[in-house]
Protein backbone atom coordinates (compact mmCIF):
# COMPACT_ATOMS: atom_id res chain seq x y z
CA UNK A 1 0.00 0.00 0.00
CA UNK A 2 1.67 3.10 -1.27
CA UNK A 3 2.11 5.72 1.73
CA UNK A 4 1.31 9.96 0.79
CA UNK A 5 3.19 12.35 2.62
CA UNK A 6 0.66 14.20 4.65
CA UNK A 7 0.88 17.77 3.19
CA UNK A 8 -0.13 15.63 -0.40
CA UNK A 9 -3.62 14.47 1.70
CA UNK A 10 -3.94 17.41 3.47
CA UNK A 11 -3.87 19.52 -0.46
CA UNK A 12 -6.44 16.70 -1.66
CA UNK A 13 -9.01 17.55 1.42
CA UNK A 14 -8.66 21.20 0.59
CA UNK A 15 -9.36 20.41 -3.01
CA UNK A 16 -12.33 18.24 -2.33
CA UNK A 17 -13.82 20.77 -0.49
CA UNK A 18 -13.74 23.63 -2.94
CA UNK A 19 -14.97 21.81 -5.15
CA UNK A 20 -17.93 21.11 -2.93
CA UNK A 21 -18.69 24.37 -2.21
CA UNK A 22 -18.51 26.02 -5.42
CA UNK A 23 -21.09 22.91 -6.90
CA UNK A 24 -23.29 24.28 -3.91
CA UNK A 25 -22.95 28.08 -5.17
CA UNK A 26 -23.38 26.40 -8.90
CA UNK A 27 -26.66 25.23 -7.43
CA UNK A 28 -28.18 28.07 -5.97
CA UNK A 29 -27.39 29.87 -8.94
CA UNK A 30 -29.53 27.53 -10.91
CA UNK A 31 -32.41 27.61 -8.50
CA UNK A 32 -32.47 31.58 -9.04
CA UNK A 33 -36.21 31.98 -9.35
CA UNK A 34 -37.13 33.00 -13.18
CA UNK A 35 -38.59 36.22 -13.88
CA UNK A 36 -42.21 36.88 -13.46
CA UNK A 37 -44.65 37.66 -16.24
CA UNK A 38 -45.41 40.93 -14.02
CA UNK A 39 -41.68 42.31 -14.23
CA UNK A 40 -42.11 41.34 -17.66
CA UNK A 41 -44.43 44.36 -18.50
CA UNK A 42 -42.64 47.43 -19.43
CA UNK A 43 -42.22 50.09 -16.19
CA UNK A 44 -43.73 52.83 -18.91
CA UNK A 45 -47.04 50.92 -18.94
CA UNK A 46 -47.26 50.44 -15.22
CA UNK A 47 -46.54 53.98 -14.61
CA UNK A 48 -49.18 55.49 -17.52
CA UNK A 49 -52.06 52.76 -15.57
CA UNK A 50 -50.61 54.52 -12.28
CA UNK A 51 -50.99 57.95 -13.44
CA UNK A 52 -54.66 57.29 -15.32
CA UNK A 53 -55.98 55.67 -12.23
CA UNK A 54 -54.40 58.92 -10.44
CA UNK A 55 -56.26 61.51 -12.88
CA UNK A 56 -59.45 59.64 -12.52
CA UNK A 57 -59.20 59.96 -8.33
CA UNK A 58 -58.32 63.24 -8.57
CA UNK A 59 -61.19 64.72 -10.83
CA UNK A 60 -63.49 62.45 -8.93
CA UNK A 61 -62.42 64.72 -6.01
CA UNK A 62 -63.12 68.50 -8.00
CA UNK A 63 -66.21 70.21 -6.92
CA UNK A 64 -68.66 71.53 -9.08
CA UNK A 65 -68.49 75.66 -8.44
CA UNK A 66 -71.82 77.43 -9.13
CA UNK A 67 -71.70 81.05 -10.00
CA UNK A 68 -73.06 83.69 -7.94
CA UNK A 69 -75.21 86.79 -8.32
CA UNK A 70 -73.24 89.38 -10.14
CA UNK A 71 -71.76 92.24 -7.69
CA UNK A 72 -71.38 96.01 -8.02
CA UNK A 73 -68.10 97.24 -8.86
CA UNK A 74 -66.71 98.03 -6.06
CA UNK A 75 -67.09 94.79 -4.86
CA UNK A 76 -65.30 93.22 -7.46
CA UNK A 77 -62.53 95.23 -6.67
CA UNK A 78 -62.22 94.55 -3.53
CA UNK A 79 -63.10 90.63 -4.20
CA UNK A 80 -59.88 90.68 -6.83
CA UNK A 81 -57.45 92.19 -3.99
CA UNK A 82 -58.15 89.51 -1.89
CA UNK A 83 -57.90 86.78 -4.14
CA UNK A 84 -54.46 88.16 -5.29
CA UNK A 85 -53.34 87.42 -1.31
CA UNK A 86 -55.45 83.91 -1.44
CA UNK A 87 -53.83 80.39 -2.08
CA UNK A 88 -54.99 78.84 -5.46
CA UNK A 89 -58.43 76.93 -4.20
CA UNK A 90 -58.38 72.90 -4.17
CA UNK A 91 -60.09 72.64 -7.32
CA UNK A 92 -56.93 74.44 -8.78
CA UNK A 93 -54.33 72.05 -6.82
CA UNK A 94 -56.58 69.10 -8.29
CA UNK A 95 -56.32 70.47 -11.63
CA UNK A 96 -52.43 71.18 -11.65
CA UNK A 97 -51.93 67.74 -10.32
CA UNK A 98 -54.05 65.90 -13.24
CA UNK A 99 -52.11 68.33 -15.78
CA UNK A 100 -48.66 66.78 -13.99
CA UNK A 101 -49.94 63.28 -14.58
CA UNK A 102 -50.70 64.25 -17.70
CA UNK A 103 -47.35 65.15 -18.66
CA UNK A 104 -46.18 61.78 -17.33
CA UNK A 105 -48.09 60.06 -19.29
CA UNK A 106 -46.90 61.48 -22.63
CA UNK A 107 -43.27 61.04 -21.77
CA UNK A 108 -43.82 57.59 -20.86
CA UNK A 109 -46.16 56.82 -23.87
CA UNK A 110 -43.52 58.42 -25.90
CA UNK A 111 -40.86 55.40 -24.71
CA UNK A 112 -43.63 52.89 -24.82
CA UNK A 113 -44.63 53.25 -28.24
CA UNK A 114 -41.12 52.78 -29.38
CA UNK A 115 -40.98 49.34 -27.34
CA UNK A 116 -44.59 48.01 -28.51
CA UNK A 117 -43.43 48.81 -32.01
CA UNK A 118 -40.02 46.50 -31.58
CA UNK A 119 -42.46 44.05 -30.44
CA UNK A 120 -44.31 44.04 -33.99
CA UNK A 121 -47.82 45.76 -32.93
CA UNK A 122 -50.33 46.68 -35.34
CA UNK A 123 -49.95 50.07 -35.94
CA UNK A 124 -53.99 50.63 -35.56
CA UNK A 125 -53.80 49.56 -31.57
CA UNK A 126 -50.85 52.25 -31.52
CA UNK A 127 -52.66 54.96 -33.08
CA UNK A 128 -55.78 54.43 -31.24
CA UNK A 129 -53.97 54.86 -27.72
CA UNK A 130 -52.03 58.07 -29.01
CA UNK A 131 -55.18 59.09 -29.79
CA UNK A 132 -56.89 58.64 -26.88
CA UNK A 133 -54.09 60.26 -24.56
CA UNK A 134 -54.74 63.35 -27.27
CA UNK A 135 -58.44 63.55 -26.49
CA UNK A 136 -57.53 63.45 -22.76
CA UNK A 137 -55.24 66.36 -22.92
CA UNK A 138 -58.18 68.51 -24.96
CA UNK A 139 -60.84 67.66 -22.61
CA UNK A 140 -58.21 68.72 -19.46
CA UNK A 141 -57.49 71.86 -21.23
CA UNK A 142 -61.06 72.66 -21.30
CA UNK A 143 -61.25 71.67 -17.52
CA UNK A 144 -64.77 68.94 -17.40
CA UNK A 145 -64.97 66.87 -14.90
CA UNK A 146 -67.03 64.47 -16.19
CA UNK A 147 -65.37 64.35 -20.03
CA UNK A 148 -61.80 63.93 -17.84
CA UNK A 149 -63.41 61.19 -16.43
CA UNK A 150 -64.64 59.37 -19.59
CA UNK A 151 -61.81 60.14 -21.63
CA UNK A 152 -58.63 59.18 -18.80
CA UNK A 153 -61.22 56.06 -18.74
CA UNK A 154 -60.50 55.67 -22.54
CA UNK A 155 -56.88 55.68 -22.60
CA UNK A 156 -57.31 52.70 -19.78
CA UNK A 157 -59.50 50.91 -22.16
CA UNK A 158 -55.89 49.77 -24.11
CA UNK A 159 -54.07 49.14 -21.42
CA UNK A 160 -55.39 45.30 -20.94
CA UNK A 161 -54.35 45.21 -25.16
CA UNK A 162 -50.92 46.36 -24.25
CA UNK A 163 -50.26 44.29 -21.02
CA UNK A 164 -50.70 40.70 -23.45
CA UNK A 165 -48.31 42.22 -25.93
CA UNK A 166 -45.53 41.72 -22.82
CA UNK A 167 -46.60 39.02 -20.96
CA UNK A 168 -48.44 35.41 -21.72
CA UNK A 169 -50.75 36.13 -18.54
CA UNK A 170 -54.29 37.44 -19.55
CA UNK A 171 -56.71 36.61 -16.73
CA UNK A 172 -55.65 39.94 -15.38
CA UNK A 173 -55.99 41.90 -18.83
CA UNK A 174 -59.56 40.57 -19.32
CA UNK A 175 -60.52 41.80 -15.45
CA UNK A 176 -59.17 45.17 -16.59
CA UNK A 177 -61.48 45.34 -19.55
CA UNK A 178 -64.12 44.62 -17.72
CA UNK A 179 -62.95 47.46 -14.98
CA UNK A 180 -63.32 49.50 -18.19
CA UNK A 181 -66.74 49.24 -19.01
CA UNK A 182 -68.16 49.56 -15.70
CA UNK A 183 -66.15 52.75 -15.31
CA UNK A 184 -67.37 53.88 -18.54
CA UNK A 185 -71.12 52.70 -17.29
CA UNK A 186 -70.41 54.72 -14.22
CA UNK A 187 -69.32 58.18 -15.94
CA UNK A 188 -71.80 57.97 -18.94
CA UNK A 189 -74.55 57.28 -16.69
CA UNK A 190 -73.76 61.45 -15.64
CA UNK A 191 -74.81 62.67 -19.28
CA UNK A 192 -77.25 60.00 -19.43
CA UNK A 193 -75.70 58.43 -23.08
CA UNK A 194 -77.90 54.97 -22.30
CA UNK A 195 -78.02 53.92 -26.07
CA UNK A 196 -74.00 53.51 -25.49
CA UNK A 197 -74.35 52.12 -21.89
CA UNK A 198 -76.17 49.65 -23.40
CA UNK A 199 -73.34 48.28 -25.27
CA UNK A 200 -71.38 48.36 -22.63
CA UNK A 201 -73.37 45.88 -20.94
CA UNK A 202 -73.18 43.55 -23.66
CA UNK A 203 -69.45 43.96 -23.73
CA UNK A 204 -69.18 42.97 -19.78
CA UNK A 205 -71.47 40.00 -20.04
CA UNK A 206 -70.13 38.76 -23.72
CA UNK A 207 -66.13 39.03 -21.26
CA UNK A 208 -67.69 37.76 -17.94
CA UNK A 209 -68.69 34.72 -20.07
CA UNK A 210 -65.58 33.51 -21.22
CA UNK A 211 -63.58 34.82 -18.16
CA UNK A 212 -66.11 32.70 -15.49
CA UNK A 213 -64.20 29.39 -16.07
CA UNK A 214 -61.24 30.38 -16.21
CA UNK A 215 -60.85 31.69 -12.61
CA UNK A 216 -59.47 29.32 -10.52
CA UNK A 217 -61.44 27.46 -7.69
CA UNK A 218 -60.19 29.90 -4.56
CA UNK A 219 -62.07 32.71 -6.77
CA UNK A 220 -65.64 31.29 -6.66
CA UNK A 221 -67.24 33.27 -3.64
CA UNK A 222 -66.09 36.43 -5.69
CA UNK A 223 -67.13 35.39 -8.70
CA UNK A 224 -70.57 34.64 -7.57
CA UNK A 225 -70.62 37.88 -6.16
CA UNK A 226 -69.46 39.73 -9.51
CA UNK A 227 -72.04 37.54 -11.30
CA UNK A 228 -74.48 39.12 -8.87
CA UNK A 229 -73.54 42.38 -9.16
CA UNK A 230 -73.63 42.49 -13.09
CA UNK A 231 -77.08 41.32 -13.01
CA UNK A 232 -78.17 44.02 -10.38
CA UNK A 233 -75.98 46.90 -13.01
CA UNK A 234 -78.02 45.51 -16.18
CA UNK A 235 -81.34 46.28 -14.03
CA UNK A 236 -80.22 49.63 -13.31
CA UNK A 237 -79.03 50.38 -16.77
CA UNK A 238 -82.63 49.14 -18.39
CA UNK A 239 -84.27 51.45 -15.83
CA UNK A 240 -82.25 54.52 -17.24
CA UNK A 241 -82.19 55.41 -13.76
CA UNK A 242 -78.61 57.68 -13.68
CA UNK A 243 -78.31 57.67 -9.76
CA UNK A 244 -79.12 53.91 -9.28
CA UNK A 245 -76.59 52.95 -12.11
CA UNK A 246 -74.18 54.99 -10.69
CA UNK A 247 -74.25 53.24 -7.40
CA UNK A 248 -74.53 49.40 -9.16
CA UNK A 249 -71.43 50.44 -11.14
CA UNK A 250 -69.68 51.30 -7.48
CA UNK A 251 -70.70 48.09 -5.74
CA UNK A 252 -69.72 46.14 -9.48
CA UNK A 253 -65.99 47.96 -9.26
CA UNK A 254 -65.82 47.16 -5.62
CA UNK A 255 -66.22 43.01 -6.07
CA UNK A 256 -63.92 43.05 -8.71
CA UNK A 257 -61.17 44.61 -6.81
CA UNK A 258 -61.61 41.14 -4.34
CA UNK A 259 -61.92 39.36 -7.85
CA UNK A 260 -58.63 40.76 -8.81
CA UNK A 261 -56.57 39.72 -5.37
CA UNK A 262 -58.24 35.96 -5.36
CA UNK A 263 -57.20 35.79 -8.71
CA UNK A 264 -53.72 37.38 -8.77
CA UNK A 265 -51.35 34.30 -10.31
CA UNK A 266 -48.70 32.69 -7.33
CA UNK A 267 -45.28 34.05 -7.95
Amino acid sequence: MVKFPKWIVALLILGIMFNTTGCKKQEKIQKKPSTSTESQVPKELTKIEKDIEKIIDEAKKIKTVYKTPEKSQSDEKTKSKKEEKQKPSQNEIKWQQIEKNLKDIHNDWNSLSTLAMKKGTKLNLINSMSAAINDLTLVIEKKSKTDVLIYANGVYKYIPEFEKLFSDETLTSELKKLKFYCRDIEFKSETEKWDEISKDIVDVNSIWETLKPRLPKNAKASADKLEGSIAELQKAVKLHNKLLTKIKAEVMLNTLKSLEKVSKPKE
